[in-house]
């Protein structure tokens, strides 16, 4: 298996390094013709308004029409020099905002090359001691007695054991690089088998889900599996967060606009702050007690190898909505 630092990422980041590198030229030219610019537009005034007093000694000699239009010329190029200046200003502005934002992209995918790699390596080394020890857990459990008092400790390195490996389990999610095996496929199938994977969640917290269809053809070019995987995640993110009894509403819709197919999951959560909405695809990152912050980092990977996206909504006491957005056909999505 190819770490993530060798996949997908390091090709992001060269991408990311070339463009840094175009910007900061291109910022450096512009900063470097500014005074120039200045320059010729402060000699053309003074042209201008030499101009101007030469007109006006002669004001007795001459009628009054060329010296009006010369005083509104010298009106409009010192409007043109302010203008000028104010929009090289703003574009240079502009240029260093972009260089910022990419430089911290190109540190933030630096370090998820650094962590995927580190994520691998750790999650093989415990990988097969961890195996062993669960399937000796289960050769001793067979050994004694049902009603032995040391039965429940077992049960309880048993579970707790299989926490562990789930834990591994993600950190290989995330590590992978994804590579989707598009088909055309009903959106709504993939829906339905993911409610499924969580129906004992669902049931356990008493939570309803409604299913509002609002596409005659609701299909896209999609790694079913993958998308199953990633719906999971959401409505699993969704269950934690709601109370006992609420309601997950999912719609499915075409957006035209970006000729597209969107499946949006509306919870009745607690909601998230604005801090807490910029960090949830931040790997590890969590703000419940369950979980170690994978999933959502996983689900995003994986709409990337898609082309597709996830945009979320919410606000601290009204839920959250997450919708997810693929691409219609396959020429859409990323080779």
């Amino acid at each position: 298996m190819r770490s993530l630092g060798n996949g997908l990422v390091e090709g992001l980041m060269e991408r990311l390094r070339r463009l840094t590198q175009r910007l900061s030229e291109e910022l450096e030219r512009q900063r470097a013709e500014l005074p120039e610019r200045i320059a010729l537009l402060e000699e053309t005034q003074a042209a201008f308004t030499g101009l101007l007093g030469v007109m006006q000694d002669a004001h007795s000699e001459q009628t009054e029409e060329p010296h009006e239009r010369l005083l509104e010329l010298q009106g409009l190029l010192s409007r043109l020099r302010t203008k000028c200046l104010e929009g090289e200003q703003e574009r240079l502005e502009r240029l260093s905002d972009a260089v910022g934002e990419l430089n911290e992209d190109l540190s933030r995918a630096a370090g998820l090359a650094a962590l995927g790699e580190i994520s691998t390596s750790v999650a093989h080394e415990i990988r097969n001691p961890l195996c062993g020890m669960l399937l000796s857990l289960e050769v001793l459990k067979t050994k004694m007695d049902a009603n032995d008092s040391r039965m429940r400790l077992l049960d309880n390195v048993h579970r707790e054991a299989e926490k562990m490996e789930k834990i591994v389990e993600n950190l290989l999610h995330f590590a992978r690089k994804y590579r989707p095996q598009l088909v055309h496929w009903e959106l709504e199938d993939v829906v339905r088998k993911s409610l499924q994977s969580v129906h004992q969640h669902l049931e356990k917290n008493e939570i309803a889900v409604d299913i509002q269809r609002r596409c005659a053809k609701c299909e896209a070019d999609v790694d079913p599996d993958l998308v199953q995987q990633v719906f999971r995640n959401v409505l699993l993110n969704s269950i934690d967060a709601c109370p006992k009894g609420s309601r997950i509403e999912i719609y499915l819709s075409e957006l035209a606009a970006d000729d597209a197919v969107g499946v949006a999951f509306r919870d009745e959560g607690e909601g998230m702050s604005r801090e807490q909405l910029a960090r949830i695809f931040e790997p590890f990152y969590t703000s419940r007690h369950k979980g170690i912050g994978l999933g959502l980092a996983v689900s995003k990977k994986i709409m990337d190898a898609h082309n597709g996206r996830i945009d979320v909504q919410s606000a601290p006491g009204k839920g959250a909505t997450f919708t997810i957005i693929f691409p219609r056909t396959a020429a859409k999505v990323a080779a």
